[in-house]
């Protein structure tokens, strides 16, 4: 019976039911399986090591790759990409799978192609460290309603605009007029 209930304390909390990865990963919140969904669309983050990847995702070449990687798996493994947005040290995907199988292999596949060719490269063969590719586990969120999908959208959309030059607000999280939601998706 008391080991029973030591077992009680693995559960994850209700805040993150839908949650797995990522800084979670550390703590006992998410050490439990993986929750995927094939009927709601999944926010993907993954996050490098900013000093192992020089110039970082937006660099010409690592750029170029994690695209290919991306669009070519998301064919093999049935994925539907609805967004993409590649940062300097993150990329934030929605996606929709068919099979939870399908899934767990795009998310196996990509990170593990990308960390694959990047060191690879001729200059990672000359520096002869072995430093990780990945930050975290990739995070992983369902996406339950349509509430939500709609931040997150436009969260990535946002994050996207950003990348390319628009300028960084604290405060651009606080909630957006009518206005700014119709800038963000009109550039």
């Amino acid at each position: 019976m008391i080991k029973q209930q030591s077992f009680l304390s693995l559960k994850v909390p209700w805040q993150h039911r839908f949650c797995h990865g990522g800084t979670l990963r550390k703590s006992s919140k998410g050490r439990g399986s993986r929750p995927l969904s094939t009927k709601d669309p999944i926010h993907l983050v993954l996050k490098i090591n900013k000093s192992s990847v020089r110039g970082g995702l937006r660099n010409r070449y690592a750029f170029k790759l994690m695209t290919a990687l991306i669009s070519r798996y998301s064919l093999k493994f049935f994925i539907k990409i609805e967004q993409v947005s590649i940062q300097n040290d993150h990329v934030h995907l929605l996606i929709r799978g068919t099979r939870r199988s399908k899934l767990q292999s795009f998310l196996r596949v990509v990170p593990g192609q990308f960390a694959q060719n990047m060191t690879d490269t001729p200059e990672s063969r000359n520096e002869g460290k072995k430093e990780k590719i990945w930050k975290y586990r990739p995070f992983t969120r369902i996406m339950k309603g349509f509430k939500p999908y709609q931040i997150v959208r436009d969260y990535i959309q946002l994050n996207e605009l950003e990348a390319n030059g628009r300028p960084y607000s604290k405060t651009r999280l606080r909630g957006l007029s009518e206005e700014q939601l119709i800038e963000l998706w009109t550039l």
